[in-house]
């Protein structure tokens, strides 16, 4: 009975074994299809149709590049009717020797750096034997000293026969030294030229190879079509936010251009591709020196312990707070739009390529999700391997609804600027990224955008305005004793600020100016007399006021007649007060 069993058992095996399928290697053509890029790395996916028949197959996706992200590696399998299942997916690097008869190229390289290699071998033996006769030199030279101090004044010893040696000696020494520096110059070419064979051998292909190859394997139960997409992630890849702002004041306009930078070296040719770009993962100047805030405390010198030194009490300012704040908290913001450097004959030149090819560019399409945007480009496109060149891609034009005003801060800079505020009323996030600004035609600068959301408000400094003045000036300055049984000294300040616009129409302008601010109670600094009126706008009372900053929202009349500008006053007087004999650090005018 056991026998019988033994048989069964292998019959039954052996028909298990028969009807296993047999797996069918295939090497499909799966261009690049698609292309998700992020700041740093992309997203490679291929497609292959699967073989519209049954079967185990295994489709090996060959020639993957060097920048590929082994554990990234993944694949899935769509069949509208079914019939097809994902069993595996697997990575392989082999090394393999490289064929280089088949590359003229590679072949005469290779050929070209072991003839280099052996010439160094050469040069390096060559080198030994100059090192060999200038020991020998060294030798004979130690052994003519000591004979010659043995024999020295007795009559053994021979001065023309030991000079005769001397001069041997440094004549084979000198020819020695000549020799070795033109040997010393041929190494250092050869070294040269075998690097930069090495080099292309490298760049043709090498000695050996690394083929990277994707193996899925796949089973169909029919005959129904069925598509493979591989994905997997690539270094050496990445795209930049860049921007444009174009105002235009007469027409009331703002437009801000969106593009991508995009610089790939992967090693493959995304031709054809559909691009999806994700966040996941001058010569003037364009901005106003900002008003600094100044305070206002009472000083307290050490005491005296011979020698005579000043110092601040702890925490009081050692000097007035005359030193630019961080980037004019309140009205720019750190890192905000509007830093000026840089020329503007790169900008013009860039400006009117893509004024050629305008007609090219189509927005994307914005998706968000949560914190991430992905911008779908709803164009094929192809971008080369290359590590030297960036392309540029536009992602969109917003047009923007911009409000505009002049602003003066005459106490730190009497020009006027021009500045647009608009909020950003597209789908889109905004990177931080460079942004050139254009009033006209005109570059007024370069900054740089910070991060801005959907409905994000935007700030843009478009240059100065010469059609506008604006002049500050200390009128009066003043210090008397107030009190009777308490005395006081009373400071007192009368400023002055005359705008004058020459345009045929009224200008409303922003005007910033500072006074200061106490720290010590001891102290007290009063804005006397203001007119007109200061700003009322909640942001500045919250952020801006409590630092001492001045600011008015005024409108110049427009110039009543050629030549003669329309103009305005601003007055304003500043008291600071303290009782008498109490020290107080500096206040600037």
């Amino acid at each position: 009975m056991l026998h019988g069993a033994t048989i069964i058992l292998s019959l039954t095996a052996s028909i298990a074994f028969a009807q296993e399928p047999k797996v069918e290697t295939l090497t499909p053509t799966a261009p690049i299809g698609e292309v998700t890029l992020y700041q740093g790395r992309a997203m490679i996916s291929r497609m292959a149709a699967a073989p519209e028949r049954e079967g185990l197959f295994e489709l090996r996706f060959t020639n993957l590049p060097a920048a590929i992200d082994a554990d990234s590696v993944q694949a899935t399998v769509s069949a509208p009717k079914g019939g097809a299942k994902l069993l595996d997916v697997r990575f392989e690097a082999t090394r393999l020797p490289n064929d280089a008869n088949s590359s003229p190229e590679l072949k005469k390289a290779i050929e070209d750096l072991e003839a280099a290699q052996r010439a160094g071998q050469v040069l390096a033996m060559r080198a030994q034997r100059l090192k060999d006769q200038n020991d020998l030199l060294n030798a004979i030279a130690a052994k003519t000293a000591t004979e010659s101090a043995k024999d020295f004044g007795s009559k053994s010893l021979d001065p023309a026969a030991l000079a005769a040696q001397v001069e041997w000696l440094g004549k084979a020494r000198n020819d020695l030294i000549a020799e070795r520096t033109a040997l010393d110059i041929e190494t250092l070419t050869n070294h040269r030229l075998a690097a930069s064979l090495d080099a292309k051998v490298n760049a043709l292909g090498g000695r050996t190879l690394i083929e990277r190859t994707a193996i899925v394997t796949l089973g169909k139960s029919s005959a129904a079509p069925a598509e493979v997409t591989l994905r997997y992630l690539v270094g050496d890849a990445t795209w930049t936010p860049k921007y444009a702002a174009r105002a235009d004041m007469e027409a009331k306009t703002l437009s801000l251009e969106y593009d991508a930078q995009i610089l790939q070296n992967t090693g493959e040719s995304w031709e054809n591709i559909k691009l999806t770009l994700s966040t996941a993962q001058p010569t003037q100047r364009a901005q106003p020196n900002g008003v600094q805030p100044i305070v206002v405390d009472v000083f307290v010198p050490p005491p005296i312990t011979g020698g005579f030194s000043v110092r601040a009490a702890p925490g009081a300012p050692t000097a007035m707070m005359d030193a630019p704040m961080e980037k004019d908290r309140g009205r720019t913001g750190e890192g905000g739009p509007f830093d000026s450097a840089g020329g503007d004959a790169e900008l013009l030149a860039e400006f009117d390529k893509n004024q050629a090819f305008e007609a090219l560019f189509s927005d994307a399409v914005a998706v968000q999700s949560g914190t991430v945007a992905n911008f779908p480009i709803n164009r094929s496109v192809t971008i080369p391997s290359d590590a030297q060149k960036a392309r540029t891609q536009r992602i969109a034009t917003i047009d923007l609804t911009p409000t505009f005003v002049h602003v003066t801060q005459p106490v730190a800079d009497p020009a006027v600027f021009i500045k647009a505020t608009a909020a950003n009323s597209s789908p889109y996030q905004l990177l931080a990224g460079p942004i050139t600004v254009f009033l006209g035609g005109d570059s007024v600068g370069r900054t740089q955008l910070p991060d801005l959301s959907s409905g994000s408000e935007m700030t843009f400094w478009l240059g100065t305005d010469r059609r506008i003045e604006s002049k500050r000036q200390l009128v009066r300055k003043g210090t008397a004793e107030r009190g009777v049984f308490g005395k006081s000294d009373v400071t007192e300040w009368v400023y002055r600020i005359d705008l004058a616009n020459t345009l045929a129409s009224p200008l409303a302008i922003e005007v910033y100016d500072r006074m200061p601010v106490s720290r010590n109670e001891q102290v007290k600094v009063t804005l006397a007399a203001v007119t007109p009126a200061l700003a009322g706008d909640a942001k500045y009372i919250a952020d801006e006021k409590p630092q001492g900053i001045l600011k008015w929202v005024v409108t110049v009349p427009a110039a009543p007649e050629a030549g003669k500008p329309g103009t305005l006053a601003i007055d304003w007087t500043v008291r600071e007060e303290h009782a008498q004999g109490t020290l107080v650090t500096p206040i600037p005018d």
